[in-house]
């Protein structure tokens, strides 16, 4: 879809400006209470309700685009595709690790990786913390909710009514674990982006999520991360993560 691609295009290069603008084992809980850990206070933090617009509603005129996306997302869900959106629901440390070893190369786990997998936990749980923000400020209405229809994953429907949809927490994890692994492992960029790129996707697919739901996540993620690369904390997990892995390649 030449619309999907212009799109994200649009999108990557919002969240490119803005960054110049900015100066696992079976365990799903990381050791040290990490994954809930995080290296700024909300204080410190890009305010996401500054900086991205208002999301659309129905009676908007570009909520079409919106909407365009939402029909795609229903014709895979009978799909294999459809299938891997419907696992994608599953947001806990453990099963973004084991989607994102494929594409480094490397088993991902605390066993296996501690400093990589403290320093993505606590990236992440930060990320988390600036959209948390912007959900309860915006409170978007999940889309199976506005169209009173089901989703592709209706055990979680109950779960998730309710709950505020932009901008999307599911992309903000996804996008996190993307651009910290892209540093650790520059060789394996395009695997790395397309993973957490399908992942934020599946939230469409399956209608928990609008499109500019996903897009917002991941400019919201990038400023966040860019802001963390001043962090003295960070430096310190990211020094430790990078030292990690050379030690792997050897």
């Amino acid at each position: 879809m030449k619309s999907r691609t212009l799109f994200f295009a649009l999108s990557f290069a919002a969240a490119v400006m803005m960054l110049s603008s900015l100066t696992v084992s079976a365990q799903n809980i990381p050791p040290r209470n990490s994954q809930n850990t995080t290296y700024l206070p909300d204080d410190l933090l890009p305010d996401a309700t500054a900086y991205l617009p208002s999301p659309t509603k129905p009676s908007d005129p570009l909520f079409a685009g919106d909407r365009a996306f939402y029909d795609w997302g229903k014709t895979l869900r009978a799909t294999e595709r459809g299938q891997r959106a419907h696992d994608d629901a599953n947001s806990n440390f453990t099963y973004l690790c084991s989607i994102f070893s494929p594409a480094v190369g490397v088993k991902l786990s605390y066993d296996d990786t501690p400093a990589i997998c403290t320093l993505l936990s606590k990236a992440t749980a930060t990320a988390r913390a600036a959209t948390s923000k912007a959900k309860d400020y915006y409170k978007r209405v999940r889309p199976y909710e506005e169209f009173n229809e089901g989703t592709g994953v209706p055990e979680n429907e109950a779960a998730y009514r309710g709950s505020a949809s932009y901008p999307s927490g599911h992309s903000t994890r996804g996008w996190s674990f993307a651009l910290i692994l892209c540093e650790l492992f520059p060789s394996h960029a395009d695997e790395i982006l397309s993973v957490g790129y399908e992942y934020g996707e599946s939230r469409v697919i399956v209608g928990y999520h609008y499109e500019s739901d996903v897009q917002a996540a991941r400019v919201s993620t990038s400023a966040v991360i860019s802001v963390l690369h001043s962090d003295p904390a960070f430096q310190k997990d990211m020094k430790k993560a990078k030292k990690e892995v050379r030690k792997l390649a050897n």
